[in-house]
């Protein structure tokens, strides 16, 4: 991931570099096909990345799930509440971390979909540049 991360800092400079110094149309084209590159390495990324949100969403339903069957099955007597229940879920240290561990996976889902489209977007700007479009 380190590597993804130098390749996204690296276009973002070249980004920056372009509108405080101008590119010319030899260059766009190459930073165009170079953009196009990367939108296949993110797209790779973000294969790794949804599956493992969709996993670790998956892991988050069974723990909930299981601590329910434990607190349902483990009470002697009175039955808690839903609201009881809920709290006491909510408040169990694994599903807390397993939340957060989903949580996390998701938002980086999402920082690699945006890397994603801010590529396509680098791509047809660099791509419209180099066949002498100035729109």
């Amino acid at each position: 991931m380190n590597k993804f991360r130098e390749l996204c800092q690296q276009l973002e400079d070249k980004i920056k570099k372009s509108y405080e110094q101008g590119v010319t149309l030899e260059d766009a084209e190459k930073l165009a096909g170079e953009f196009l590159y990367a939108q296949l390495q993110v797209s790779q990324q973000l294969k790794t990345a949804s599956l493992d949100a969709r996993m670790r969403k998956s892991g988050v339903k069974a723990i909930r799930a299981a601590i329910y069957l434990n607190i349902v099955q483990n009470q002697d007597g009175k039955r808690p509440t839903e609201a009881n229940i809920a709290a006491m879920i909510d408040s169990d240290k694994l599903s807390n971390e397993e939340q957060l561990a989903y949580d996390t996976a998701e938002v980086s889902s999402q920082e690699l979909e945006r890397f994603y489209n801010i590529f396509s977007n680098a791509h047809i700007f660099y791509r419209g540049i180099s066949k002498g479009k100035f729109e």
